[in-house]
């Protein structure tokens, strides 16, 4: 597969400021969680571990860098989120010891969040993509290049994510879960030892993708 999307077109992507994602040990208890805004409009949530975290509704502005939460595992941890018109207490569980993305999304007539265990890997030789068709009940969410449609990913259930090392390479790619096809997406030249994800939403009804560069938050 690497040796497909190394075929791919795309301009090359400028290094981002923002520290990369890096192999570490984490106290005991602790994790690293991201929050993923896949409501219509800007949402802010806040973890009772930290500070409250206002989060965009602009393509990759949707997606945090990584933060270091404390005392997460073995409890529940609850948010509080808000689109500015509902405003909703969630209790979640959130694994200890790595990296955790907690999708904010509507639930009936409540907002609500559900934790995904992030498939982490550090190749220095090999970039890491990552896939989160992050649409409530759409499923078989996947990746393919274009042109050729050469799956990256396949049949991947919503609100999960799935993540594989490519060699690094150009490519462009189309996203779609349940018959619905995002836009083509081009993703540049994804860079040796980087971690990125591929995002699938419909916050205004239709499906959209972006890129994001999978980073921990500057202290």
């Amino acid at each position: 597969m690497a040796a497909v999307l190394s075929t791919g077109l795309g301009a090359a992507r400028p290094a981002e400021a923002q520290p990369m994602l890096y192999e570490q040990r984490l106290p005991e208890g602790f994790a690293f969680v991201r929050f993923a805004n896949t409501l219509p409009g800007r949402v802010t949530v806040k973890p009772d571990y930290d500070n409250q975290v206002a989060l965009p509704d602009g393509a990759a502005e949707r997606v945090t860098a990584y933060m270091v939460a404390e005392d997460v595992a073995k409890r529940p941890v609850k948010l509080v989120i808000s689109d500015g018109t509902l405003t909703t207490e969630v209790t979640v569980q959130i694994p200890g010891g790595g990296y955790n993305t907690v999708l904010l999304r509507r639930d009936g007539d409540r907002l609500g969040a559900v934790v995904i265990t992030d498939k982490v890997e550090f190749n220095q030789t090999r970039a890491r993509l990552g896939f989160y068709p992050a649409i409530a009940g759409c499923a078989d969410g996947g990746l393919s290049i274009d042109p050729g449609n050469q799956a990256i990913f396949s049949k991947v259930a919503a609100e999960t994510g799935a993540a594989r090392n490519l060699n690094p390479a150009a490519a462009k790619v189309i996203a779609s879960c349940g018959g619905q096809r995002a836009p083509l997406l081009d993703l540049g030249r994804l860079e040796a030892g980087q971690q990125y994800s591929v995002w699938l939403m419909a916050p205004q009804g239709t499906p959209v993708s972006f890129l994001v560069r999978d980073r921990i938050a500057a202290r």
